[in-house]
């Protein structure tokens, strides 16, 4: 009697194992041959995603006020030169970003890591469909 309700048993968690497998094998093939979306985790609004600084560059123009007569001061000429590096690098900052917006948009990014959290989650879900399939198997052989 034992043996037969382990074999029951079996046979439900090899069916079992292979249908989540199959599951996640079907979702996986519809999302990748675009009969529908993959799940929305990660989501954007288009405002949310414009970096902190690269606006704050955007929207002030900063300007170096020049003092004449404290230009013979090393210290104030030093000072200058950091304003002018700063004001640079923000300048550079701010075209590479633009540059970045042109050559990856944000929906590609967004997709990407939704397509890539499927993957990991289908693949969490075909490992665990297998490990109950190997318990209804080896059910099966005892």
């Amino acid at each position: 009697m034992e043996k037969k309700s382990n074999q029951i048993v079996g046979y439900v968690l090899l069916v079992l194992g292979l249908a989540v497998i199959f599951f996640g094998i079907s979702s996986s093939y519809d999302i990748f041959t675009a009969k529908k979306e993959a799940p929305q985790v990660f989501q954007y609004n288009s405002g949310e995603l414009i970096d902190s600084d690269l606006q704050k560059i955007g929207d002030t123009q900063k300007e170096i006020v020049i003092d004449k007569s404290r230009l013979a001061d090393p210290e104030y000429v030093k000072s200058l030169e950091s304003q002018q590096k700063s004001i640079t690098e923000d300048l550079v900052k701010n075209q590479i970003g633009d540059l970045l917006k042109d050559i990856i948009p944000q929906e590609f990014i967004i997709k990407l890591l939704n397509l890539s959290s499927w993957s990991l989650f289908i693949f969490i879900l075909i490992f665990a469909g297998g490990k109950i399939s190997g318990l209804g198997i080896k059910l099966l052989k005892d």
